[in-house]
């Protein structure tokens, strides 16, 4: 028989009375996870989030940079717990799609940039930051392919600079892929998003195989 210390009863209505609470705690709502089902040929919007870069620590606004923005207004989205707690910063964006419907151009702005404007993109190039959004409270990922393994990451490059090469490049164009579920009716789930960040390619680099 092995021997065991005992616990007083007090104590042990005091661990039962503890257990319950965290069972209740845990066993919610929490705001932002609800999972929407779409109609084919719904409206769908996607949400920037904040700026953010491996070799800092600071994020910034989406807006902060000059990109495409809604026709009305910016607006903040209510976050949840989580996203409160990682300081994101969560707008919405000109960024459309029908829900089933692929499409293949959607021409948000062609608003000249200002000097400091291109300085601006140039610095949050070199300081590798990140553009991050989010469709569906899903983030949006990025798929590559790299010595036989895929890697998987979220957000894409503001740019990038061409080794050996004063030259910079911001991405100015997405590409996006949606997966979803097809219930029996004639609604549908997202269950994932991907998007390539695309910018224009030299024709040196072209040529290469």
């Amino acid at each position: 028989m092995m021997a065991c210390k005992l616990i007083p009863k007090r104590a042990n209505w005091v661990a039962f009375i503890y257990t319950v609470l965290v069972s209740y705690a845990c066993n919610g709502f929490y705001m932002g996870n609800k999972k929407h089902r779409y109609s084919t040929g719904e409206e769908i919007y996607a949400r920037v989030n904040s700026l953010t870069s491996i070799e800092t620590a600071l994020p910034f606004s989406y807006y902060s940079l000059p990109y495409c923005r809604p026709c009305r207004q910016i607006k903040r989205s209510v976050e949840n717990l989580g996203q409160l707690l990682m300081r994101d910063q969560i707008h919405n964006s000109p960024y459309r799609s029908r829900m089933n419907v692929n499409e293949s151009v959607f021409l948000c702005t062609t608003s000249p940039l200002s000097e400091h404007e291109v300085e601006l993109l140039k610095q949050r190039t070199r300081d590798l930051y990140q553009v991050n959004m989010i469709l569906d409270n899903l983030p949006a990922m990025r798929f590559a392919k790299g010595n036989g393994i895929k890697i998987q990451w979220t957000g894409f490059p503001v740019g990038y600079a061409l080794p050996n090469s004063n030259e910079d490049y911001i991405i100015n164009h997405l590409k996006f892929r949606v997966l979803v579920h097809e219930y029996e009716g004639a609604s549908v789930l997202i269950i994932g998003t991907g998007e390539e960040g695309m910018g224009v390619i030299p024709d040196a680099e072209k040529k290469q195989p």
